[in-house]
């Protein structure tokens, strides 16, 4: 739905992250998010010093570098890869 918050389409009760982050996630990449449990983040945690796209092989993901390092700093967990 354009224009829509990810948070209005989908419960995220329980989810660690803020609305906020969620929607920007939602607005970069035309997708909202997978729900995470606060106690099982999806994706990979993120090692200190080390960047996501160092630590997980992201070939094919769409997203830019930037976005998907900038996501691990922000979460301290690695996004998940995305197909196309």
């Amino acid at each position: 739905m354009a224009g829509e918050k990810c948070t209005d389409q989908v419960n995220y009760a329980g989810d660690p992250r803020s609305n906020a982050e969620i929607n920007s996630i939602g607005e970069e990449t035309g997708t909202c998010p997978p729900v995470q449990s606060a106690g099982t983040p999806s994706g990979t945690p993120k090692e200190d010093g080390v960047k996501c796209t160092d630590q997980v092989n992201y070939a094919g993901d769409p997203r830019p570098n930037a976005e998907i390092n900038s996501i691990g700093e922000e979460t301290g967990t690695c996004p998940p890869v995305q197909d196309k």
